[in-house]
């Protein structure tokens, strides 16, 4: 007998109701965060009926990572704010948020829109915060820190010191960056890639629709572009697929055999890796958010629902004599 999948069902198991846009969402095991443009932080399980905690701090937030203590929350006001798994706030860390954060060796990276770059131990003790150019993304490997702005650069530092080791600048914003085995890949707003060693020199330039995010993907990168595509690129930016929707790309969230994307056309997609589409869920306005663990999927709109869904593959059975 052969097992062969066919084909994958995208189910929906469930909502909550928070009364404003979801912003942002994040799930850790069956543990799930969410986040209001209310300013509001949401705990809970995966796929039950309500909410456990529901927690306001007064201004919208940025971005969230999972913590051994609870979560981490990025707050446009430019503070960090460690979260309980009630939601108490159990301490609160001025002048190093704001906007995205990403997990490095040893502890956190922090980036705000002011131009404010900080790396953090696991204890969120500072370990050096340098002000630059206003953030927009942020990424690291090899001992080096890469984030792209709004003015148009894409800076190198030193991921120990902080220390600027290069700078990259062009005439617009700069969105995305991703880190691949040839060094950097930054998207930029004049609808190009660009490929930067790690010495900050640039290796290959490929044209594109303008692009709104870059994330790894494999090898290569994962490219979000306004005109509604979402395009597979390899290391060395050699296009290898793309997936056309009704709008803007808001989010991707990537396991190994299949990828969810949160689309402004009111649709969250589900696609394998090859981005053909296994199947689809309508919300009610634009999916701005989407993560994943395992099979089960969270996606948040701007129709105040917080959906669950899950993937299951089907497969068809073949009987040789």
């Amino acid at each position: 007998m052969e097992t062969h999948t066919r084909r994958t069902e995208l189910t929906l198991l469930g909502s909550w109701d928070l009364g404003a846009w979801v912003t942002s969402v994040l799930l850790d095991g069956d543990r799930v965060a969410a986040a209001t443009s209310a300013g509001e932080l949401v705990l809970g399980r995966w796929g039950v009926d309500r909410p456990e905690h529901r927690v306001g701090l007064g201004c919208p937030v940025s971005d969230l990572a999972a913590h051994a203590e609870g979560w981490l929350v990025s707050l446009e006001s430019g503070e960090l704010a460690l979260a309980g798994p009630s939601g108490a706030i159990a301490g609160r860390y001025p002048g190093l948020g704001g906007w995205r954060l990403a997990r490095c060796e040893d502890g956190w990276l922090s980036v705000g829109r002011n131009g404010s770059v900080a790396r953090l131990d696991e204890g969120l003790a500072t370990r050096w915060r340098h002000d630059g150019d206003s953030g927009w993304n942020i990424t690291c490997a090899r001992g080096l820190v890469v984030t792209s702005s709004m003015e148009g650069s894409v800076t190198c530092r030193s991921a120990d010191s902080g220390e600027v080791l290069w700078r990259y600048a062009q005439d617009l914003p700069v969105y995305g960056c991703a880190a691949v085995s040839e060094g950097f890949v930054a998207g930029t707003a004049e609808g190009s890639l660009l490929l930067l060693d790690d010495d900050g020199v640039l290796v290959h330039r490929a044209s594109t629709p303008a692009v709104r995010e870059v994330t790894a993907f494999g090898p290569g990168v994962l490219v979000a572009c306004v005109d509604g595509t979402l395009r597979a690129y390899s290391a060395r930016l050699a296009e290898e697929w793309r997936f056309t929707t009704g709008s803007w790309v808001k989010s991707t969230a990537v396991d190994d055999s299949t990828i969810a994307v949160a689309s402004a056309d009111h649709h969250l997609y589900l696609l394998d890796l090859q981005g053909r589409e296994l199947g689809r869920h309508r919300a009610g306005h634009t999916v701005l958010r989407t993560d994943r663990s395992g099979s089960d999927i969270a996606a948040g709109s701007a129709d105040e629902q917080l959906y669950f869904l899950r993937h299951t593959p089907h497969v068809r059975n073949h009987a040789h004599a």
